[in-house]
């Protein structure tokens, strides 16, 4: 009986022995890294960029092109187009005939260019329509012949030549006069007519009727009023 005992307790251990862990300890599995705090830089947005329309521009052809003050061949010329140069167009007659640009000569005025005497690059379609301008007396020059009379004091009156140039920027009919300061004479109103743009000159005679400084002033009235003046003198000798 105690025999038996013994045996039941040896087979318990022996089971028991086989649910214990093995003397080998094992491996725990490293954990799995987590991100960091590092952020990921975005990517910067894009700059975006308007598209602006291109700019038209006028080309001479084979010589140069005279620019005028308006677009007909009455009106001045103002400026050059020369071949290899360009312009920057900014307007058009209303028959397309002529373009309204940026002087080539100076790009702080403007002109008009024949468009049969250039090329065009760039859209014209959206380029206003400019109307003519208005023509206006753009100088007045005086001078007078002798500047200076020396003659007998019982030599008067006497004959001086006034000289006027009149410039203006296209066709029109000037009406001007001329005044004389010391004296007050004033003459009547006298017209020029300009079939194109440009100088005319006249010539007027003044009686001297002493020895004195004189100022003369001349003044155009239509289509606009410009002045323009000199100085001249008599003296005379007992």
């Amino acid at each position: 009986m105690r025999k038996r005992h013994l045996i039941f307790v040896i087979v318990i251990l022996s089971l028991t022995a086989c649910n214990f862990p093995s003397g080998q300890a094992t491996q725990t599995p490293a954990p799995t890294p987590l991100p960091t705090g590092t952020r990921t830089a975005s990517p910067r947005p894009t700059a975006t960029f308007t598209a602006t329309s291109s700019l038209s521009v006028a080309i001479a052809l084979d010589a140069p092109v005279n620019c005028r003050s308006g677009p007909a061949t009455s009106f001045t010329v103002i400026g050059e187009l020369r071949p290899g140069r360009q312009a920057e167009v900014i307007g058009k007659s209303a028959d397309l005939a002529w373009w309204y640009v940026k002087n080539p000569s100076d790009p702080s005025t403007t002109c008009w260019l024949f468009a049969d005497l250039v090329s065009i690059e760039g859209g014209v379609e959206s380029l206003p329509v400019v109307s003519p301008p208005e023509v206006t007396v753009t100088g007045v020059t005086v001078s007078v012949e002798p500047p200076v009379m020396n003659v007998a004091c019982n030599a008067f009156p006497r004959l001086v030549t006034v000289n006027v140039e009149i410039s203006v920027s296209g066709p029109a009919v000037v009406t001007w006069r001329w005044e004389e300061r010391s004296t007050g004479d004033i003459s009547d109103e006298q017209s020029v007519l300009f079939e194109v743009g440009g100088t005319k000159t006249v010539q007027v005679l003044y009686q001297v009727r002493g020895a004195r400084d004189y100022t003369m002033i001349v003044r155009t009235l239509q289509p606009n009023e410009q002045t323009g003046q000199t100085t001249f003198k008599a003296v005379c000798t007992p």
